[in-house]
């Protein structure tokens, strides 16, 4: 079992045309992390929020369950109402950017390399 953690907070940004959530994580997001991941993001889809920004750039490792967590918020996230969902990973975090490369879901999930850049780009998305 890894370490994984969840910045407490989650930020909820307005940006004029709805909110955006920001939810900050790090460690291992594995497979005993991503019920935890998964949970957190319900609660935001259940509040109504459709834009959501996950930093990973403090992610040590990122596992298969958890992409499937991801790639199950899309779609959730979509079929709520064209919702989205991006995420923070610095270019620097070579080993889990990897994973998104290797999985092919760079395609279906939008990377980005600073959180003022997917906050960005969400806020003109809504």
């Amino acid at each position: 079992m890894g370490f994984f953690y969840i910045i407490s907070n989650d930020t909820i940004v307005d940006v004029g045309r709805g909110d955006i959530a920001l939810l900050a994580m790090g460690g291992e997001i594995d497979y005993d992390a991503s019920p935890r991941l998964k949970e957190r993001i319900a609660d935001h889809i259940k509040a109504g929020r459709r834009r959501l920004v996950l930093d990973i750039s403090a992610a040590t490792f990122i596992d298969s369950t958890a992409i499937g967590v991801l790639v199950g918020a899309v779609t959730r996230l979509r079929e709520a109402g064209g919702g989205s969902l991006a995420i923070v990973c610095a270019d620097e975090n070579e080993s889990v950017l990897r994973i998104f490369q290797i999985t092919g879901v760079e395609n279906m999930i939008e990377l980005y390399g600073s959180r003022e850049e997917a906050l960005s780009a969400l806020a003109l998305a809504g």
